[in-house]
């Protein structure tokens, strides 16, 4: 992959301020996205691909990407921010207990899954199905991390009122993981961080809109009264 592999404003040991102030920037993990066929036949392709020397591979692009930046502090562990270079958002994962961790090998977009732990009994639907490789490790990650390690991601949004994101991790040689997903406006990521990790045009434009929408309809509200 040509030009530089992460997009975030972010370097190994920078200090963040914000709500937050202490986090420091521990390390990243740069993933390659891959299908379900690309996985399963992957060790095919490799031998098909060692017969034929001459063929080069086909060069991945910046879409099939995402990065994940380990954040650590006071009362902070496992503890990640993404930019996802497909669809350019930037979200923050915060763990959850044990108790909540679902297996996420088998969950298919669509499914409707209940809840364990601290969110038993509720019901949630699943958005999002990832699987993807590590491509690259920079700094040191609290836990083991190599090149080509695997790592599959499913996300469930709950369903009701409070509507809440969740992630689960399923990656050799770890435990499995559950996650707290939020997304981040550039707004947002000031006011956590204290700056701006990554921003892409279309969607700050999208963030000032919704803004504005929400300050008219307070002023509304506020002469109804």
């Amino acid at each position: 992959m040509s030009g530089s592999p992460t997009r975030a404003s972010l370097k190994i040991g920078d200090v963040l301020g914000g709500t937050e102030p202490g986090l420091r920037v521990q390390a990243c993990l740069l993933y390659r996205v891959l299908d379900e066929d690309e996985e399963f036949n992957r060790a095919a392709r490799l031998h098909a691909q060692s017969q034929d020397e001459g063929e080069e591979d086909e060069e991945p692009s910046l879409s099939d990407y995402w990065e994940w930046w380990e954040l650590v502090g006071p009362n902070r562990h496992d503890y990640w921010v993404e930019v996802d270079h497909g669809s350019w958002r930037t979200s923050v994962y915060e763990p959850l207990p044990a108790t909540d961790v679902i297996d996420p090998v088998g969950l298919q977009v669509g499914q409707h899954v209940t809840l364990t732990g601290t969110m038993a009994g509720r019901q949630a639907v699943v958005t999002e199905r990832r699987l993807g490789r590590v491509s690259q490790v920079t700094g040191e990650p609290t836990y083991p991390a190599a090149p080509d390690k695997p790592v599959t991601y499913v996300t469930v949004r709950t369903r009701g009122g409070d509507r809440v994101s969740l992630t689960f991790r399923s990656c050799p040689g770890r435990p499995l993981r559950a996650y707290r997903r939020q997304v981040l406006s550039p707004r947002k990521q000031k006011r956590r961080f204290g700056r701006v990790l990554f921003s892409n045009t279309f969607f700050n434009i999208i963030d000032i809109v919704f803004e504005s929408v929400a300050r008219v309809i307070k002023i509304l509200l506020w002469f109804i009264r």
